[in-house]
C-alpha cells in the first residue's frame, strides 16, 4: 500500500511539473495575448485603453493584413507538398542500396540542424544580385538573360525565400521518411514482388501505407512551421520589398515592436493563432484516424 501511495506521488509529481510549465508558459501567454487585443497599449505606459474589436476592424481593413494572409497560404501550400515529397523521393532514391547513404543522409540533414538565422546568411550571399552564386553561375552557363533580383524582386522574392527554405527543411522529411523505411516488414515488400507489382504498385498498396505515421508527422511539424515562419523571411527581407514577402509573424513583429501598438500585434496574434488551430487540429485527427484504421 505504501509501495502504491508512493508511485502515484511520484507520477503527480512528474505530471505536476510539465502541466505547470506549460500552463505558465503557453496557456497564459494565449489568454493574455487575447485580452490584450482588445485595449490599445504602446508597451511602455503603465495603463491599456479598452477599444473592443477595433484592433481586428483595422486589421481588416489594412491591405498589407490581407497579403500576410495570402503569403501565409502560400507557404502552407509549399511547406505540405515540395519539401515532404522531396524527403520521400530523396529517401526512396537511397533505399536502394546506394554505397555510402548514410552520407548522403547526413549531407541532406546538416542544412536543418543550422539556425535559420545562420541559413539566411548564407543564402543572402547566394541571393546577391552581382556577385552572387546563383547569378554567377547563370552567367557561365550563358544565362545571363535570366539573372535575378531575387529578394528585392517584388514578383519573386517569397519564391527565393521558399528555395532556402527548401533547402532547409528537405533533410527532415527525408530522415523520417529513411526510419519509416526501415522499419517496414521485407516480407511486406517481398510479397508485392512475389505477386509481381512493379515498383509504382508496391510504392501505392504497401510502402507508402507503411510510412503513413511519419507523413503524419511530417506533415503536422510542415503545417505548423509554414503558419510560423518568420527568421528567414525577417532575416532576408524584413518582409519586403514592401510587403511583399510579409506574413503574420513578420507583421505581428513590426506592429508590436517597431510600431509599437501592442494591441493590434496581439490582434494579428490572435488570427494566426485561430488559423493555425483550424488547419492542423482537423487534419492530425483525420490523419490518426485513418491510422487507426489501418492499425486495427
Amino acid at each position: 500500500m505504501k509501495l502504491a501511495t508512493e508511485k502515484r506521488l511520484t507520477f503527480t509529481l512528474f505530471l505536476f511539473i510539465p502541466v505547470v510549465t506549460f500552463a505558465v508558459f503557453v496557456i497564459y501567454p494565449i489568454f493574455q495575448s487575447i485580452s490584450l487585443s482588445f485595449h490599445r497599449w504602446d508597451g511602455i505606459s503603465p495603463t491599456m485603453a479598452y477599444v473592443g474589436l477595433q484592433n481586428y476592424q483595422k486589421l481588416i481593413a489594412n491591405p498589407r493584413f490581407w497579403v500576410a494572409i495570402v503569403n501565409n497560404a502560400k507557404w502552407l501550400i509549399f511547406s505540405l507538398m515540395v519539401p515532404t515529397a522531396l524527403g520521400l523521393f530523396l529517401a526512396l532514391l537511397i533505399d536502394q542500396k546506394v554505397k555510402g547513404e548514410s552520407i548522403f543522409q547526413t549531407i541532406f540533414f546538416i542544412p536543418y540542424a543550422i539556425t535559420p538565422t545562420a541559413v539566411a546568411a548564407v543564402w543572402r550571399w547566394l541571393f546577391e544580385p552581382r556577385n552572387g552564386l546563383l547569378n554567377k553561375s547563370l552567367i557561365a552557363m550563358g544565362l545571363r538573360k535570366h539573372m535575378q533580383i531575387w529578394i528585392g524582386d517584388p514578383a519573386i522574392a517569397t519564391y527565393s525565400i521558399m528555395m532556402s527554405n527548401l533547402w532547409w527543411t528537405t533533410g527532415f522529411a527525408l530522415v523520417l521518411y529513411m526510419s519509416g523505411l526501415r522499419g517496414i516488414p521485407p516480407e511486406l515488400i517481398e510479397a508485392a514482388e512475389i505477386d509481381g507489382g512493379n515498383f509504382l504498385q508496391r510504392f501505392r498498396r504497401v510502402i507508402f501505407p507503411q510510412l503513413l505515421p511519419s507523413t503524419i508527422v511530417i506533415l503536422a511539424m510542415s503545417g505548423i512551421s509554414a503558419m510560423r515562419v518568420f527568421d528567414l523571411i525577417y532575416s532576408l527581407t524584413r518582409g519586403g520589398p514592401g510587403y511583399a514577402t510579409e506574413v503574420l509573424a513578420t507583421m505581428m513583429f513590426d506592429v508590436s515592436f517597431n510600431r509599437f501598438e501592442m494591441g493590434l500585434g496581439s490582434a494579428v496574434a490572435v488570427v494566426l493563432f485561430l488559423l493555425s488551430a483550424a488547419i492542423i487540429l482537423p487534419y492530425v485527427y483525420h490523419t490518426s484516424r485513418s491510422l487507426e484504421e489501418i492499425r486495427y
